[in-house]
Formats: structure tokens, C-alpha cells, sequence
């Protein structure tokens, strides 16, 4: 691969990291000369980096990469304290 693309991808991950997200548009341009194997293989490495490849910013899904306690952590910040789901019971083996 071609140094400057290799810089190039470097940036945008590192921008992608920042944001959570890059623009396809923003990658297809640096990496519009690769074969298109070489091109899948970076926009599969993007989501393994959990970098969401969008074609917008308003695609871009905050809570995507979130982990099970993070989600539960989310939904009971929603909650209006009414309800007993995803509390963990203290009385439980698991």
C-alpha cells in the first residue's frame, strides 16, 4: 500500500476514533485506488476498531458499540424508578 494512503487511513482512524463515526464519502476517496478486496477489508477494520463507517453524521448511532452494562446503566438513567427492570437481584446464584 501506498505510504500517503497509509497515512491518510491513519488520520481517519484517528479521527473515527474521536468521533465514533467517519463519512464513507471521506474514505472512499482515500481509498477509491486500492483493489476493491483491499477496500472491503479497511471498511471491515473500521467496525472491528468500532468506528461506524455512516453516510451522514445524523447515521451515526452513539449507543451501538455499547457494552451490556452500559446498556443497562443507560436504560435505568430512563427509568422513572417505578419499575424493577434490569436491577440486579442481589438474592440471585448467576
Amino acid at each position: 500500500m501506498d505510504n500517503d494512503i497509509t497515512n491518510e487511513i491513519k488520520k481517519i482512524v484517528k479521527k473515527g476514533k474521536e468521533n465514533g463515526f467517519i463519512l464513507i464519502s471521506e474514505l472512499q476517496e482515500i481509498i477509491k485506488e486500492l483493489k476493491p478486496a483491499d477496500q472491503q477489508y479497511i471498511r471491515d477494520g473500521m467496525e472491528e476498531l468500532e468506528i461506524q463507517v455512516v453516510k451522514t453524521p445524523k447515521d451515526y448511532d452513539e449507543y451501538k458499540y455499547m457494552t451490556g452494562e452500559e446498556a443497562i446503566a443507560f436504560l435505568q438513567s430512563l427509568s422513572d424508578g417505578k419499575t424493577k427492570a434490569f436491577v440486579k437481584d442481589e438474592n440471585s446464584e448467576n
